[in-house]
């Protein structure tokens, strides 16, 4: 969950593997949609902790001191821009402190590693064209200090390094933390479903189960009797606060009366939260039309690139969102993928698009450096192929009232109204 700077990052990212496949003649690589979630972060809890947020090893507190000097200089300020609303933004986070839901040092070297390792998968592949004009690129993140922070990081190595094939890119905010930035995908209401009937309804189901599960019950109320813990009710915030607090800082986990939290007990919360999300999903509730609309603005414009290409081949797309697990996670639902929720610091969801000589568009659907188009939902029979899916099959599945038909309603402004 912490994802340990020591720790190598594994994926297939990149067009490498159409050479083992024999089919580098055939396919050419024309998009990246690229959507993650932010660093290691300090807990949402009161924090007081003199240790700081450093990072834990001391070359990677040396980094960090690099990376600084590199986002101050003039050079990266004038290749990468921000929108006025980014603009007295703290550009790296601070170490010498832990604030509240804040990203840690390492949190930030984490992106910059992820960067670092997307530039060398895709550095010689048929991404990048020889005009910076025919590479069209944005970059979103939501209004949040550790994913602006987090794009910066990985922008410093993914972009920054590699600005010989780009034009200066400015970084936008998202009207929502699902990276709406237009008004078609504006819905208001998101927030409140989220905040006042999703969540609620989440808290309910934990609470039925601790009702009927004594073991559960008597842990959960151990648990809660640690200060840190004491106003943590949802299993998502209990983990937050073992992994802010404890783990992630590279802590034992609290003790009393010689008995311990364990990572047993948390794991069993993990699997709890990973049912409870689905179970929720798939009653067609509440919670299924919020994450149809929280998927939408990403989905919504890697159709739009999609359509762009089929007009102007000579263009290719790069898209990066910089969320939190309330953006994975939809996406992920959506799209027919089960994961493992909360998904991980830095977790990442990937879409290539590829273009077939005779064939057309393709897309290759990857999640934390797997191939994961066999489990996407519209991608089946004859719509799967070379281990991707057909282009068509996802722009049919993107059709608005197929979408938001899913909810019985025809359209995203039906769809962002909270159902009496």
């Amino acid at each position: 969950m912490c994802q340990f700077l020591e720790n190598d990052i594994e994926g297939i990212e990149g067009d490498e593997w159409l050479k083992n496949e024999n089919l580098e003649e055939k396919f050419k690589l024309r998009g990246l949609f690229v959507s993650f979630r932010h660093g290691e972060r300090s807990s949402f809890s009161k924090i007081n902790d003199e240790i700081g947020c450093r990072a834990h090893r001391e070359i990677d507190r040396k980094n960090f001191e690099k990376y600084k000097e590199l986002v101050n200089s003039e050079d990266f300020q004038t290749f990468l821009k921000v929108v006025p609303a980014l603009s007295t933004w703290p550009k790296f986070p601070e170490d010498e402190k832990c604030s509240s839901g804040q990203l840690t040092a390492e949190g930030a070297l984490q992106h910059v590693k992820l960067g670092k390792f997307f530039r060398k998968q895709y550095a010689k592949s048929s991404l990048f064209t020889e005009d910076m004009e025919n590479m069209k690129t944005r970059i979103v993140t939501s209004k949040y200090n550790r994913t602006f922070q987090s794009v910066l990081a990985f922008s410093s190595e993914f972009f920054f390094k590699q600005r010989n094939h780009f034009l200066p890119i400015t970084i936008k905010a998202s009207n929502h933390s699902f990276q709406c930035v237009d008004q078609f995908c504006n819905c208001k209401l998101a927030k409140k479903m989220r905040i006042k009937y999703y969540e609620q309804q989440h808290l309910e189901y934990f609470e039925n189960l601790l009702k009927n599960d004594r073991i559960l019950r008597e842990e959960t109320e151990f648990v809660q009797s640690f200060d840190d813990f004491s106003s943590s009710s949802d299993p998502f915030k209990i983990i937050d606060v073992a992994l802010g607090k404890y783990i992630c800082r590279r802590k034992p986990l609290p003790c009393k009366n010689e008995k311990c939290l364990t990572n047993d007990y948390l794991n069993k919360l993990i699997d709890i939260t990973t049912l409870r999300g689905q179970k929720m999903y798939n009653s067609s509730g509440i919670s299924k039309r919020l994450h149809l609309l929280e998927a939408w603005p990403v989905l919504s414009y890697l159709k739009m690139a999609l359509e762009k290409m089929r007009v102007k081949s000579e263009k290719n797309y790069i898209r990066v969102f910089s969320g939190h697990d309330v953006l994975i996670a939809p996406l992920l639902r959506v799209l027919g993928i089960p994961f493992v929720d909360p998904p991980h610091y830095t977790s990442r969801l990937v879409f290539e698009i590829y273009e077939h000589s005779e064939e057309g568009l393709f897309i290759r659907v990857l999640f934390n450096g797997f191939n994961r188009s066999a489990d996407v939902s519209f991608c089946n029979e004859n719509n799967l192929k070379f281990g991707m899916c057909r282009a068509s099959a996802f722009e049919t599945f993107m059709q608005e009232n197929l979408y938001f038909g899913q909810i019985g309603v025809e359209n995203f402004s039906q769809a962002c109204e909270i159902p009496e």
